[in-house]
């Protein structure tokens, strides 16, 4: 896999904890057509039925960009093919993480189909600037996507 970015681990770290940020999330924008890849949380999680970037949290001892990789595969089938960048991401908090900071990549995948996995996520759209004002997500998750979306054309 290429990767095309540096990326400053140590230093986004060591910012979130200054912040008080307890855990570490990401997000990955997966590039096709000009879209991004975005999935629907399953009836009875956290959030359900609201769309979202694949992503979750990273693991004790696992790099954030290890962390973004495992969780795009366990929760799509998908392999990156291709780290292009970063953008914008969030905090928040869950009634179990309270401090939570997302880390999102831009990335193009291995040519398959996407293969939910049904514990997590129900559906999946491919979403332009239009498809997105249209569906169901959080105003963070949306401008974030609007954030990938812009960067797209500076990726290719």
């Amino acid at each position: 896999m290429q990767i095309d970015i540096p990326f400053p681990e140590t230093d986004i770290r060591k910012a979130a904890a200054a912040d008080g940020i307890t855990h570490i999330s990401t997000g990955i924008a997966v590039v096709q057509d000009n879209k991004i890849l975005m999935v629907r949380r399953a009836p009875g999680d956290y959030l359900a039925g609201v769309f979202e970037l694949p992503g979750g949290g990273v693991d004790e001892g696992e790099s954030i960009l290890d962390g973004a990789l495992r969780e795009l595969v366990e929760e799509t089938g998908l392999r990156a093919r291709r780290i292009l960048g970063t953008f914008d991401g969030f905090d928040y908090s869950t009634d179990k993480k309270p401090h939570v900071r997302q880390i999102n990549f831009i990335v193009q995948a291995e040519p398959v189909d996407v293969k939910l996995n049904p514990d997590e996520h129900d559906a999946y759209l491919w979403v332009d600037t239009e498809v997105l004002q249209r569906i169901e997500t959080t105003d963070k998750m949306r401008d974030c996507v609007a954030d990938a979306l812009t960067r797209i054309g500076k990726t290719d």
